[in-house]
């Protein structure tokens, strides 16, 4: 993850936003964190996801969104900007991603430490979404995949109909 002035200042916000309470915590997720993993990937926007305890789950967001505009960042729709990078935020989508976010990588980026979503939870939020580029990432990270790691993740996680792991199946026999 390369390290511009505005994602320094973007993983900065969110350590605080974690140490007043306002998020639980959080990892960097999408292409960020696949970056991260050594794997050739674009990304424009940084992709939050965060454990935030909230009453109001409709507006759950609003605190987060509030502590970036105190700072002097402008937000629009979905996105937060921090200079011309957006920075788009997902609470509490579903178990997976809360598991993701507690499990994720600790690491530093340019000094300041932060967690990236690990390879096998990235392939499982994947099999979620299940676009053509999802599709793409997965096979791209499966090279880099724990196989029994993420067995397991999609094991405790799966539907009752077993959608990941027929999606999962699906990527492997046409890759």
């Amino acid at each position: 993850m390369g390290l511009s002035e505005e994602f320094a200042e973007a993983l900065t916000i969110l350590n605080e936003l974690k140490d007043v309470g306002i998020i639980e915590d959080y990892a960097i997720g999408g292409g960020h964190a696949i970056i991260h993993h050594e794997v050739e990937y674009a990304s424009q926007d940084l992709d939050v996801f965060a454990i935030i305890i909230s009453e109001d789950t409709f507006r759950i967001l609003q605190p987060v969104y509030k502590y970036f505009r105190d700072r002097g960042h402008k937000a629009k729709k979905e996105h937060i900007y921090i200079g011309d990078i957006p920075i788009q935020i997902f609470p509490n989508v579903s178990p997976l991603h809360n598991n993701a976010v507690e499990e994720a990588d600790k690491v530093e980026v340019g000094g300041i430490p932060t967690k990236v979503i690990g390879v096998e939870h990235l392939i499982a939020l994947s099999l979620i979404s299940f676009r053509p580029t999802d599709k793409w990432r997965i096979v791209q990270l499966l090279a880099e995949a724990d196989k029994g790691r993420l067995n397991k993740i999609l094991d405790r996680f799966d539907n009752e109909e077993n959608t990941l792991h027929t999606r999962y199946q699906e990527v492997l026999a046409s890759s």
